[in-house]
This record gives structure tokens, C-alpha cells and sequence, in this order.
């Protein structure tokens, strides 16, 4: 009787939760990720402020490319000339009317600035390359959080997944110690005892029920959606065992996205200093223009006045003195390229020992992955030989459910190593800049 019992329980949650699953979107580690690029807030602004450095890194703005202005104007004058000749005449005229315009396109052009130019140019193309590693590190941290995010789904999941069968345990020992106790076979503390500890098992369910739901909101938050979508997560989630220290150490020099913008600043600072450095230097412009000019008045010697032509020229000027600010800003510079090696070691040394320090995490995840997969066989197995001597009246109620506590704490550990594993290996992934792929 109190299996057919336990059968239909088990059977009813089993069609519970089956019919809960497929009410629910299915989601993939690799489906989140892609949701996250698409969507993430953090992500988009990274793009935009790329797309902003790029548009920077123009010819224009490195000076390379003439100036063509364009200019008109008209001006009008009314007043009260007297105007007298030498021959004795006069012309007096209250309200004279004067009008001019004036138009043209003038073109100036630097030809040579001392190679501040390509200089400025170089800066510029650095700085877009800033710009976009800045937003591939930007893609990365979002990764790493929403991988993170999914694995406390999946470890909310599973361990939710872990009480319901302790629940299911539980309720199999009230079951059998009620049944003992209306034959007379055990004491009325024995059966309370097994209600309390179905009692704490359903409240630790509701609990995690709890916790898988406000893990669901932080993932849906981080891919910028509807934070009380509800969704089912597939918990398959593969390691990569494969993976050799020397090859991470490698790629997080060439690969890691802080120590790519430490040396890109590098750059930048060494061509601050030819920007300025070319300031000593000459620099040649070309000069031309077309121009239209034409006045009128009814006062004075002239009554009409109109001229029309094209005017070209080159100049050449040289800094000879400003109160010496061309050396203070290149002081400035060198030391600020200097701080900027100093920056980079740094730099390099803390992902070094991130990378050693994640690498040890990751080892160490592995072994205790193995082992508990060990373990776990070990507390099944202890499990279902204490219910068969509680059954049989070989130990008390209490000693099966230390062996349900070993169980559970069996499991519990596995999830954690599970879940752990997975965060250290996505953190060796992201310091050596592999996470996008």
C-alpha cells in the first residue's frame, strides 16, 4: 500500500513539472549569449562609443584635407554728405544711400606641418582601435555575467529539483512511520518526528522555489527583457577540460582586452609627443580664393564700383617663441608615456597572476568535480540500505535521516563543484580574451 502511494506522488510531481517545462521557453547557454549581445544596454553603449571613435578617425580631423569657406555680406550705409572741391564746386545731398557686397570661396590648405598630420592621424586610428577593444572587453564582461547568471538558474534548478525528491523521501518515511504507528509498532514521537522533518523539507523547497525565481529575474534583467519572463534553462552545461596553462598565459598577453588598451595608450602617448615635437617645424599652407566685390553711392567721387577675380598664394610660417610652451607640453607627454610603460607592467603582471590564480581555481574545480561524482555513488547506495533497515525495524528514524542529510549534502556539493567549474572556467576564458568564441 505505501508503495502504490508513493508511486502516485511521485507520479504526480513528475507530471507537474513536465507539464510546467513545456509551458516554458527553452533556454540555451549559447541562446542567452546571443540574446545578450543583441540586447544588453551595457553592450549597445559600448558599440556606439566604438562607432564615436571611429568617426573620429578621419582625414579631416588629422588636418590632412584644405578648408573652403564660402562668405557674402551686404552692407548699406545712409547719410548726409557735404562735399566740397577744390574747384569751388559743392555737392551736398541729405540721405545718400550706400550699399556694398561682397562674396567669395577662400581655400587654405597645410602642405607640410612638420609631420604633425600623419602624427595626428596615427593618434586617431589608435584610439578607434581603443575604442574597440573597449567594447570587445565590454562584450566579454557582459558574457562572463551572463554566464554566471545562467549557472545560478541552473544551480537554483537543480538543487529546487534536489528537496522535491527529499520531500518525496520524506514523505515515504511519514508514510511507513504512520502505517507503524497505527499497527502499534513505534512510539506517537517517532511519526512527529518524521512530520517535522517533512515539514523543514517542504519549507527548503518553497525557499529555493524562491531563490530560482530571483535568479530568473537578474538573467532576464542582464538580456534586457522582461525580467518576469518565465523560461526553463537546459542545465547540460559542458567544460572544457582541454585547456594547457602555457596556451592561456599565452593568449591573455596577446589576447587580454586591459592589456591591449595598456599598449594602445603606449602608442598614444608616443604620438603626443611627435604632435608636439612638430610644432618646432615650419609649416608651408596654400592660399586661394575667388572673390566678387561690387559698391554703390550716390555721394561721392565714385558712383558705382564692381570687381571680379581669383587671387592664389602660399606662406610660410615658424614658431620662434611662445613662452617656451612647446617644451612643457612635450615634458608633459614623455612623462606621460613613461607612466604608460609603467601602467602596462603593471598591467601585465596582475593578469599573470589572475590568469595563475584562475587556472589553480579551475584545476582544483576538475579534481573535486571527480570526487564528488565518487561520492555521490557512496551516499546512494548508504541511503537506500538505511531505508531498507529502517523498514525492518534495524535503525531508528533518526539514522535514516542522517542518511537522507548525507545525501542531500552529497548532492549539494556536486551542484556547487558544478556550478564553480564552470565560473572559473569562463573566467580563464575571459582573461585570455577566448569568451566570444
Amino acid at each position: 500500500m505505501n508503495s502504490i502511494k508513493s508511486f502516485s506522488l511521485s507520479f504526480c510531481i513528475f507530471l507537474l513539472i513536465v507539464s510546467k517545462s513545456n509551458a516554458q521557453q527553452m533556454l540555451r547557454l549559447d541562446d542567452a549569449l546571443k540574446t545578450a549581445l543583441e540586447n544588453n544596454y551595457a553592450i549597445q553603449v559600448a558599440k556606439n562609443d566604438a562607432e564615436t571613435t571611429k568617426n573620429n578617425n578621419r582625414l579631416g580631423a588629422a588636418g590632412m584635407l584644405p578648408n573652403v569657406i564660402g562668405t557674402a555680406g551686404q552692407d548699406n550705409l545712409v547719410q548726409d554728405t557735404k562735399q566740397k572741391y577744390l574747384s569751388g564746386s559743392e555737392n551736398n545731398k541729405d540721405g545718400a544711400k550706400t550699399s556694398q557686397l561682397n562674396a567669395g570661396v577662400e581655400l587654405g590648405w597645410t602642405l607640410f606641418d612638420g609631420m604633425k598630420m600623419f602624427a595626428t592621424k596615427n593618434r586617431l586610428k589608435e584610439l578607434q582601435d581603443i575604442g574597440e577593444i573597449r567594447m570587445r572587453g565590454q562584450i566579454e564582461l557582459t558574457f562572463s555575467r551572463v554566464i554566471k547568471a545562467f549557472m545560478d538558474v541552473v544551480l537554483s534548478k537543480q538543487q529546487f529539483t534536489l528537496f522535491t525528491e527529499s520531500v518525496l523521501r520524506s514523505q515515504k518515511r511519514y508514510e511507513f512511520a504512520d502505517d507503524k504507528y497505527k499497527a502499534g509498532k513505534s512510539a506517537k514521537t517517532e511519526l512527529l518526528q518524521a512530520q517535522v522533518d517533512l515539514n523543514t523539507d517542504k519549507s527548503n523547497k518553497i525557499r529555493q522555489e524562491t531563490a530560482l525565481k530571483n535568479s530568473k529575474a537578474i538573467l532576464n534583467q542582464l538580456l534586457a527583457r522582461d525580467v518576469n519572463t518565465d523560461f526553463d534553462v537546459d542545465d547540460n552545461v559542458t567544460l572544457k577540460t582541454e585547456v594547457k596553462l602555457e596556451d592561456i598565459q599565452s593568449k591573455a598577453i596577446s589576447k587580454n582586452a586591459g592589456l591591449q588598451i595598456a599598449k594602445k595608450n603606449q602608442n598614444v602617448n608616443l604620438l603626443s609627443i611627435k604632435e608636439v615635437q612638430a610644432e618646432r617645424m615650419p609649416s608651408i599652407q596654400l592660399k586661394s580664393g575667388y572673390n566678387f566685390s561690387r559698391s554703390q553711392s550716390e555721394a561721392g567721387f565714385l558712383q558705382s564700383s564692381q570687381s571680379l577675380g581669383f587671387h592664389y598664394g602660399a606662406g610660410l610660417s615658424i614658431n620662434l617663441f611662445n613662452g617656451y610652451d612647446v617644451n612643457r607640453r612635450l615634458i608633459n607627454n614623455r612623462l606621460a608615456y613613461r607612466s604608460s610603460e609603467w601602467m602596462y607592467k603593471d598591467s601585465l603582471s596582475k593578469v599573470q597572476s589572475a590568469v595563475t590564480q584562475a587556472w589553480n581555481n579551475f584545476q582544483g574545480s576538475l579534481q573535486l568535480l571527480s570526487f564528488e561524482k565518487q561520492n555521490i555513488q557512496v551516499a546512494e547506495e548508504n541511503y537506500s540500505i538505511a531505508e531498507e533497515q529502517y523498514k525492518v525495524g534495524v535503525i531508528t528514524s533518526i539514522e535514516l535521516r542522517n542518511a537522507q542529510i548525507n545525501l542531500i549534502n552529497s548532492k549539494t556539493r556536486l551542484l556547487m563543484v558544478q556550478y564553480e567549474s564552470k565560473i572559473n572556467e569562463t573566467e580563464l576564458l575571459r582573461l585570455s580574451g577566448e569568451l566570444m568564441k
